[in-house]
């Protein structure tokens, strides 16, 4: 690397140095063919790149990219307008089921637990899809599934039952 002609106090503080073997771009990373590979499409062994190794990274390079499958996100969408329709159910059933509390106290602790219960279905939606982005999609929908059990609007559940 040449030195400038004149001293630069913030060159230290820039990686505008591409040649520069201390730099590395994260994002070609994962996009990087590996070691073993070579340009005509053989493996380090000899072999075709067929196999278990070229399905995993095919897989690795399209969950770096971000794409999803279209039954993935159709299910996702669908689990979306699931929990939509919770919390609706939930706004309905509170509504169903008054309460009022003999103490301040208890009424804003009945009010806040009403609320928490609203939100709780597009909070757990939001944390699942947010917390599985980059994992396989067996657990993004079996942590939705569960949480199509667990978030059940008791009150109109109950009510119907009754």
């Amino acid at each position: 690397m040449p030195r400038p002609p004149a001293p630069d106090d913030d060159a230290a503080l820039r990686w505008d140095e591409f040649d520069d073997p201390s730099y590395s771009d994260p994002s070609l990373s994962a996009l990087a063919p590996e070691q073993g590979d070579d340009d005509a499409g053989h493996d380090a062994a000899g072999g075709p790149d067929g196999g278990a190794a070229g399905v995993d990274a095919a897989a690795d390079l399209e969950r770096a990219s971000g794409a999803r499958s279209p039954l993935e996100t159709v299910l996702t969408a669908l689990a979306a307008v699931v929990y939509l329709a919770y919390t609706v159910g939930w706004i309905i059933g509170i509504g169903l089921v008054p309460l009022s509390g003999p103490t301040v106290a208890i009424e804003i602790m009945y009010q806040f637990s009403e609320f928490l219960a609203i939100i709780a279905a597009p909070l757990w939606f939001a944390a699942v899809v947010s917390l599985t982005r980059d994992g396989r999609a067996a657990h993004r929908f079996s942590w939705l599934a569960l949480g199509t059990f667990v978030l059940l609007p008791w009150p109109i559940v109950l009510g119907v039952l009754a």
